[in-house]
């Protein structure tokens, strides 16, 4: 069944079915310079498993969403933070008064890196050193990352804040940004994934598996239970 977009101006995004307290994003798809195959590894595990999903439809160049607002960039900051908001209050856990979520929420950004980097195995984590979630959920991610890469692509190295550890706005939907905008406090959990190119080319469909397993294991332990 394909899955129906809303678009804007400077991005693409399904709700998902309301169930899943989670979204994921690939916000560098546009090209020039995309981070390709992020795209279609978004929109395949929306359609898998029914979690929220965002991607960019403008290049980087011209307006980085996963950057702090600039004059080039403020519109689509903007309309990006709006869309996570609209996420958030289509799950039914954002509280209006306070502004903060009432349930945990997994928020993973999908990117792509050179095989250069690490080798062509290789998908680094970033949490700007443990800002952008907590420590206890830091701990957690590595556990079920490394036991989803064991079934599915074991040949993997995995890689915690090392060398792209994330932008510092990765950590402003959690702590804000000190300016107008506040983020959504202690429960909202963001990691970065940054994916050699040659498992986003061929190595698709294992990580379909590998980042749904991820998402379900985080609605099964943190919202379900």
């Amino acid at each position: 069944m394909k899955i129906n977009y809303i678009h804007k101006k400077y991005l693409k995004y399904n709700k998902g079915k309301a169930v899943i307290s989670a979204h994921i994003e690939a916000l560098h798809a546009a090209p020039p310079v995309a981070d390709l195959y992020t795209d279609k590894l978004v929109e395949n595990i929306v359609e898998k498993i029914g979690c929220a999903g965002i991607i960019s439809t403008v290049s980087r160049k011209y307006a980085d969403l996963n950057r702090s607002p600039s004059v080039e960039n403020i519109e689509a900051i903007i309309e990006y933070r709006e869309t996570i908001k609209d996420i958030l209050q289509y799950l039914t856990i954002l509280d209006i008064s306070s502004g903060e979520i009432v349930k945990p929420y997994l928020h993973l950004s999908i990117h792509g890196m050179k095989d250069a980097h690490y080798g062509p195995f290789a998908i680094e984590i970033g949490t700007l050193n443990g800002k952008s979630c907590s420590k206890e959920m830091k701990l957690w991610f590595e556990r079920s990352i490394t036991n989803g890469l064991k079934e599915y692509l074991p040949e993997v190295n995995v890689i915690f804040d090392r060398k792209f550890i994330g932008d510092r706005s990765i950590a402003y939907h959690r702590l804000g940004d000190g300016q107008e905008y506040e983020g959504y406090k202690d429960l909202f959990q963001t990691f970065q994934m940054e994916i050699s190119f040659t498992l986003r080319k061929k190595y698709s469909e294992e990580l379909v598996h590998l980042i749904s397993k991820i998402i379900t294991d985080f609605q099964e332990e943190f919202i379900i239970n």
